[in-house]
């Protein structure tokens, strides 16, 4: 017992220095960033102090108690809104336990989210979201190719931070991403698969292959829209969801799909920054396809009324195209899908009024 608690004192006595140490260094480096304007996006690994090297090997078993200590401090610093110097002290922890998820994940959400929204310029507003997005696709998810959770939070930043309206520069990331992307992809907006365009998507983090699978399994996906992409990172990490994982791997699916519904088709204009995107229902097949599958592996009530409203929402439009065969096949699976826990009118009455009563 003495001896165990003896080296856990060894421990935390070196993870204290490393800190003092870091703060200092830390300090100094923050001191001549004031001074010259806005920070440098960080270089991560490569801004590591020697100390903090030679600790690393050092500790051994030990790093992870060194990782704790930071932990503590990093809080601090959240709870103070010192953002910036979080972002340092998140990447030292990362080094030190680069196998915890929860630490890339915290050092991407605060790029992304805290630090982005204290920046007054749009440009450098983008330059932080990207920043979190290439900090999970290039370094997180290489350190733990098998996170379930690591894809499903940089497809939550596509979707989210640049796909949703919660952010005023949500035009700014979207034109972004779109003209990045554009010059490798078809005018409209699928895979031109190219040697060229393989390589240059390759250094994104984007696979040809995977893309091509991805259209020949949902349909013709717009790689030009942060829906896409979520879709594109999502899929990956189901791939890698067990247990309980498998439901929040699947929402992170459906939801981009969903969305890709109303606005999954980029039609604005580019050479003049305009942002548009308009319905993609040539989605809707497979999309409710996937729903199925969900509510089938996921019988709960709330996943059954979201794929029975999404096929409502189906019925409707192939009523609006003059599909009747196919109108009334999805008022069928609607039917069936509803039993038990839906009143599904008739579907002239379905057709008037879209609203469905859910007991």
């Amino acid at each position: 017992m003495n001896m165990r608690l003896t080296m856990r004192s060894v421990g935390i006595a070196a993870g204290l220095l490393i800190l003092t140490t870091l703060a200092a260094w830390q300090n100094r480096r923050l001191t001549d960033a004031r001074r010259a304007g806005l920070p440098e996006a960080p270089a991560y690994a490569s801004q590591v102090p020697p100390l903090l090297n030679f600790l690393t090997v050092g500790l051994g078993g030990f790093r992870g108690i060194a990782a704790e200590i930071l932990w503590s401090h990093a809080d601090r610093m959240q709870d103070e809104g010192r953002y910036i110097e979080l972002v340092q002290l998140s990447d030292w922890i990362t080094w030190l336990d680069p196998h915890a998820t929860e630490s890339w994940t915290y050092n991407a959400w605060n790029m992304a989210y805290n630090l982005s929204i204290m920046m007054h310029r749009p440009e450098d507003r983008l330059r932080w979201v990207l920043n979190g997005i290439a900090l999970l696709r290039d370094q997180g998810l290489p350190a733990n190719p098998h996170s379930a959770s690591l894809y499903r939070e940089l497809a939550w930043l596509y979707e989210h931070k640049i796909g949703s309206d919660d952010d005023s520069a949500h035009t700014i990331y979207r034109l972004a991403l779109a003209n990045a992307v554009a010059p490798l992809l078809n005018p409209d907006g699928s895979v031109d698969d190219t040697p060229a365009h393989r390589q240059a998507l390759a250094a994104i983090g984007l696979s040809v292959e995977r893309m091509l699978q991805l259209e020949h399994r949902f349909g013709p996906l717009d790689w030009r829209l942060a829906m896409s992409h979520a879709i594109y990172w999502a899929t990956q990490g189901l791939e890698h969801a067990h247990g309980e994982e498998d439901l929040a791997g699947r929402r992170a699916v459906y939801q981009p799909l969903i969305l890709s519904l109303t606005a999954g088709r980029f039609d604005g204009d580019l050479s003049k920054s305009v942002y548009h995107a308009s319905p993609n229902p040539a989605l809707f097949a497979s999309t409710l396809s996937f729903m199925k599958e969900t509510a089938d592996k996921h019988p709960s009530p709330n996943i059954r009324a979201i794929y029975c409203l999404l096929l409502v929402q189906a019925i409707r439009h192939a009523h609006e195209l003059g599909q009747t065969t196919l109108e009334q096949d999805y008022y069928e699976q609607l039917k069936h899908a509803g039993k038990g826990a839906l009143a599904v009118p008739p579907l002239s009455d379905l057709l008037r009024n879209p609203k469905l009563p859910i007991k």
